[in-house]
């Protein structure tokens, strides 16, 4: 048998990274317009596992019918976060389950929304992540 707790990266400390952003809809060129489309919003680095992700909802839509997010790494996937309702304040959306990135993923946002809309929305997405081959201070390349 191999005892592995000799093995030097055995033991290295690790850190939970996160990918955030706040996502305003309006008119503007970097902002979310407003409607359904999918949007390819981060590159994700390459071998990470996803632990955890949700959409805050700061300031709710008001899109007559519904107005539902997701993230996936594919466009229009929900990979990683469906059903996030953009209607309802706070963390919305439920996480698909954790996955690894592999050589690295696009992460793309997905909009779905039912019925006219003029109210401005305004969302933080974060996603959560491990860098298992990476230690505490060493930076990512992308």
């Amino acid at each position: 048998m191999t005892d592995l707790r000799r093995e030097g990266t055995m033991a290295q400390k690790k850190v939970e990274c996160f990918f955030a952003t706040e996502l305003n809809e309006g008119t503007e060129s970097f902002e979310l317009a407003l409607g359904n489309g999918n949007h390819e919003i981060a590159n994700l680095p390459a071998n990470i596992l996803i632990t955890d992700a949700y959409i805050h909802v700061k300031t709710a839509g008001d899109a007559a019918t519904s107005s539902t997010f997701t993230l996936g790494t594919t466009s229009g996937g929900t990979q990683i976060l469906s059903a996030a309702n953009g209607k309802t304040l706070g963390d919305q959306g439920t996480f698909t389950g954790q996955s690894d990135t592999g050589s690295g993923k696009t992460l793309f946002l997905g909009v779905t929304k039912v019925g006219a809309e003029t109210a401005i929305g305004k969302f933080v997405i974060v996603v959560e992540y491990l860098e298992y081959t990476k230690t505490s201070g060493e930076y990512t390349k992308f």
